[in-house]
């Protein structure tokens, strides 16, 4: 698929960074946004059969693969500070195309 025919959604996280603020009584409040590409089958299924030895490296590689190009460096640097936000990304993602927690 061509970078050009992707559509790209924007995906935000927001969150309190207690380390940020004054105190930890003074989080900061932090929002990230990136926008991200719909995976295809072949990124979920490399997805799915790498998470089970190394998940969060799983889901670095699917968010690489899907992020758009022009906020790549930025949710790099994101991952860097926060390595939270790959799993939470990756999370809001796969819920995206149907991958859920069960029962919900």
């Amino acid at each position: 698929m061509a970078e050009e025919n992707r559509k790209f959604v924007s995906f935000s996280l927001t969150f309190s960074d207690p380390w940020a603020g004054e105190s930890a009584d003074d989080p900061q409040d932090v929002t990230i946004s990136c926008r991200f590409a719909k995976p295809s089958k072949v990124q979920i299924k490399r997805l799915q059969d790498k998470a089970v030895k190394n998940s969060g490296q799983a889901a670095h590689n699917l968010l690489l693969d899907v992020v758009h190009p022009d906020d790549k460096e930025a949710l790099l640097q994101h991952i860097e500070e926060y390595p939270g936000v790959t799993s939470s990304f990756a999370a809001m993602i796969l819920r995206g195309v149907g991958i859920g927690e069960q029962g919900n």
